[in-house]
């Protein structure tokens, strides 16, 4: 069975294990989903693109987005000069060739797109709908914007922790929006 949203009784047709193989994806495929979207991007960009669907900031409320009870990306972020990284998205980047871009070099990808949760695949299609003709100079810029970390002050007291320590000591509030019910 392929999917997510699945009812008690097809859980008990199909036993456990199929549902959690619909929901056993990983960084790896969420980022080869938004970078067949994108073609070619800066790595900087597919960072940002892949915070953008895993959380939504309004105010001081940042919902952050769940499949089976894990974060969407399967990514933790940490605060960087560049606004926030995810190490797991770091390493998947790695395997990608650069090739000289418009405005630099530039990774491309133009395999297939991973099987993903059909909610998961709806969530990373909006985000790169959205964001996805935005430059990556751009992307950063809103990311921290969003977070307040545009404060230079801040962004450095913050730089190297992790995402959510930052949320909690500035007072965010943190909420989960799960997607695959």
């Amino acid at each position: 069975m392929r999917g997510c949203c699945v009812s008690l009784a097809s859980v008990a047709r199909i036993g456990m294990s199929g549902v959690d193989m619909a929901l056993d994806y990983g960084t790896r495929d969420v980022v080869l989903y938004i970078a067949r979207m994108l073609r070619c991007f800066k790595a900087s960009k597919l960072m940002s693109m892949v915070f953008l669907a895993q959380y939504d900031v309004e105010g001081d409320a940042v919902y952050e987005y769940k499949c089976g009870g894990r974060p969407l990306a399967r990514a933790e972020f940490y605060i960087w000069s560049t606004g926030v990284v995810g190490d797991e998205v770091h390493d998947v980047l790695e395997d990608f060739d650069a090739v000289s871009g418009e405005f630099g070099l530039e990774l491309c990808y133009g395999g297939p797109a991973p099987q993903l949760p059909p909610p998961v695949a709806a969530r990373l299609s909006d985000a790169a709908s959205r964001y996805g003709g935005w430059r990556s100079w751009q992307l950063e810029r809103h990311v921290k914007k969003l977070l307040g970390l545009d404060i230079p002050e801040r962004l450095s007291d913050y730089m190297g922790r992790l995402l959510y320590t930052y949320l909690r000591a500035e007072g965010f509030r943190l909420e989960t929006r799960e997607v695959c019910l």
